[in-house]
Parts: structure tokens; C-alpha cells; sequence
């Protein structure tokens, strides 16, 4: 009799429990979406309705619902009166996580009329979410951003073709998040995640490339740049093209590098930044006269510029450290060539003094430049001038940092 009793007792609760729970809910979801009285509703769920009711999807739904019409009602007041407290500045993280809990309980779940569904709940929080990650950023609070960021990246991967650049910016943002709290492998980790996904991102597979050039992987160099350039568009691909530059010079392929230099001038030649590009990848590979003519066009465009006319310096500054290693190795000979060396040596001199020229211009135009102050302080040595003390002193400074 005792047992019998109970049983009826126990489903006595249960019915009056399931009977409560619709009830708090319809009241909850007639004071947000009839009444529009957003704060009561929070009241009413976070104090009455959701504690107990943990194991409802239909009750995650409707609190994510709940919470991103706050997040938005908390907005507009403080638009309306900049002197407002935002009271409640964690609700759209709520709602984004309430939104992803109702539908990990239910996969199925869908809204109404009246409420958003799981997936455009996530997706309409993800953007207010990623702009407080920015603010984290901005004050360095970095494992903070990292787990803003992932709420982020796993909202927009509900529908990740439609918010492909969303996730882009994202994955960016978290990666260099990692990087800056010197995290390096989940920093290559995203990375490598980002371009799994074929994100239209240069930066994404350009890092990527910085990575595998430390670790002196070549193939998986060119591999991260053959899938940029399949993915990036042409007219977004300049710094791609740039990258494969560094490739051909890093294997050895100095033809490849050439002729991949010239067509993207040839592509190119109205555009300084291009042709900044191009003609240090060929310095830097010792094509000095073709660096040289690339740059003289750039600076028939902009004659004043100071990354061009600090390129023609670093040219000429180049070649003649050449001979300055050409005149070494002929003292180092056996029997020593002093001849030939003396002649390395005033072809140097005379290489520097055309260098000094251009390097002395880019000072005048940009006189905070750290390389192009080292070399020129380094040019006066070569010439046996004396350097002026403005500039000694800034490159002392430089020193004096390290």
C-alpha cells in the first residue's frame, strides 16, 4: 500500500512539473516577444523559469532569445544615453552559448515565429562577440580574446561558405592571439585549421609559409603557396606572388625567380608597392641592373618616395659589398692577388659612392629609418668620412636598445 502510494505520489510531481514548466515558459516568451519587456523576461528566466529546467533544450532556446534581445536592448539605451551602465555585459555570450546548448541537447530544435532558431542565434552573436574580443586584444587580455574567439569561430561554422570571410577575420585574430602569448604550435595549429577550410585569407597561407620557412621545409613551403595561389584571387594575390619570390630565391632557382620577377612587373609597372616588392626579392638575388630598371620606374611615379630611392641605395650598397668579398677572397689566395684585389677595392669605393648618394637622399626624406641609417653610417666608414653627429647618434641608439 505504501509503495502504491508513493508511485502515485512520484507521478503526482512529475505531471505538476511537466504542467509548470510550458506555463513559465509561454509566460517568459509573451513578456519578451508580446509585452517587449526585455528585463522582466531576463528576470523571469534566470530567477524563476531556467533554474530546474537545465535538462530543456526548448529552455536553452528560449533563454539564448531572451539574452540576445537584452544584449540589443542594452545597446540601443546606451546609443540613446551615452551615461548608461551596460548592466549586464556578459549576455550575449550567454546567448550564444545558450543558442549552442539547445541545439547540441537537440540537434533538430527550430524556432517560431517568434523566437530565433539555434543557428541564427549564434550566427547574429558572433559579430558582437568577435568586436569585445578586438577590445580584449587592444588590452592585451589575450587568453581572454582566445576564448572569445572560439566561441566566435564556432558560431560561423554553422554556415561557414556564407561567413567565410567572418571566419577568416577571425582565425586571423586568434592566431595572432596565440603568437602573442608565444603559444606557437596552437598558433601553426590554427593556421593550419584556417587553410583546411580554403578561407580566401593571403595572411592566412603566408604565415603559414613564414612557419615551414623557419623549420626549413621547403616542400611544405611550396605546397602552403600552391594552395594560396589556387585560392586567391588575382587581383588579391600580389603579396602571394611576392612570397613565391622568396621561394624561388630560397631553393636556388634564380630563372624561376627571374622570369616569375619580370612578368609581375611587366603586370605591374604602374605600381610602386609592386615594384618595391620585385625589385628587393632580385637585389637580394644579386640581379642588381634589372632590380635597378624597375626601380627608376617607380620612381618616374613617385620620384620622392622612400622605400624606392632607399631600394637603389641598398643596390648599390649591395654590389659593392660584393667586391668588397671579392677583394678578401683574392687576398686569401695562394699566392695573394693584390693586383686584382686593389682593383676589387676601388670598384667598391666607387660602387659606395653612388650608393651614398641615394642613401643620403632616403635620410633627407625619412630620417627615423633604422636600416637605411645602419647603412649609411656603415657607407661614411667605407669612404673614411666622418659621419654627422645627428645620425651617429641615432644609430647609437640603436645599439644601446639591443
Amino acid at each position: 500500500m505504501k509503495k502504491t502510494f508513493l508511485f502515485v505520489l512520484l507521478i503526482f510531481l512529475a505531471g505538476h512539473l511537466l504542467m509548470a514548466q510550458p506555463a513559465c515558459y509561454k509566460d517568459v516568451e509573451y513578456t519578451l516577444a508580446i509585452q517587449k519587456e526585455v528585463v522582466r523576461a531576463r528576470k523571469m528566466m534566470e530567477e524563476q523559469c531556467f533554474p530546474g529546467n537545465e535538462a530543456s533544450p526548448e529552455m536553452w532556446l528560449l533563454r539564448g532569445n531572451v539574452l540576445i534581445q537584452l544584449h540589443e536592448y542594452e545597446l540601443e539605451r546606451k546609443n540613446k544615453d551615452p551615461k548608461y551602465n551596460i548592466r549586464w555585459p556578459d549576455a550575449i555570450i550567454t546567448a550564444n552559448e545558450s543558442f549552442y546548448k539547445a541545439k547540441e541537447m537537440k540537434p533538430g530544435i527550430k524556432g517560431t515565429n517568434a523566437l530565433l532558431g539555434p543557428d541564427d542565434g549564434q550566427l547574429l552573436s558572433a559579430t558582437p562577440i568577435h568586436d569585445l574580443a578586438i577590445q580584449t586584444i587592444n588590452s592585451k587580455d589575450y587568453n581572454e580574446a582566445i576564448n572569445l574567439l572560439n566561441l566566435v569561430i564556432r558560431s560561423y561554422r554553422v554556415d561557414p561558405k556564407e561567413y567565410a570571410k567572418y571566419l577568416g577575420y577571425a582565425y586571423i585574430d586568434l592566431s595572432n592571439c596565440y603568437k602573442a602569448i608565444g603559444d606557437e604550435d596552437n598558433y601553426k595549429k590554427i593556421l593550419m585549421d584556417a587553410a583546411k577550410m580554403n578561407l580566401v585569407f593571403p595572411d592566412i597561407y603566408l604565415n603559414l609559409y613564414d612557419i615551414y620557412k623557419q623549420e626549413k621545409d621547403t616542400v611544405k613551403c611550396g605546397e602552403i603557396l600552391t594552395q594560396a595561389r589556387k585560392i586567391i584571387p588575382e587581383a588579391d594575390a600580389i603579396d602571394v606572388k611576392g612570397y613565391e619570390l622568396d621561394y624561388f630565391a630560397m631553393i636556388g632557382d634564380t630563372a624561376k625567380l627571374k622570369d616569375a620577377a619580370i612578368k609581375m612587373f611587366e603586370q605591374n609597372r604602374n605600381n610602386p608597392i609592386v615594384i618595391i616588392i620585385v625589385a628587393g626579392h632580385l637585389i637580394n638575388s644579386k640581379e642588381y641592373v634589372l632590380a635597378e630598371e624597375m626601380l627608376q620606374a617607380g620612381l618616374e611615379i613617385l620620384p620622392d618616395d622612400f622605400d624606392l630611392n632607399q631600394l637603389v641605395g641598398y643596390r648599390y650598397n649591395c654590389e659593392a659589398l660584393d667586391y668588397v668579398e671579392l677583394k678578401e677572397a683574392k687576398l686569401n689566395e695562394k699566392p695573394r692577388k693584390y693586383i686584382e684585389a686593389e682593383a676589387a677595392h676601388n670598384k667598391s669605393l666607387e660602387i659606395f659612392e653612388t650608393a651614398l648618394i641615394w642613401a643620403e637622399k632616403s635620410y633627407a626624406i625619412n630620417p627615423d629609418d633604422s636600416d637605411n641609417n645602419v647603412m649609411l653610417s656603415r657607407i661614411y666608414v667605407r669612404l673614411q668620412r666622418t659621419v654627422p653627429e645627428d645620425l651617429q647618434q641615432k644609430v647609437d641608439s640603436y645599439y644601446q636598445k639591443q
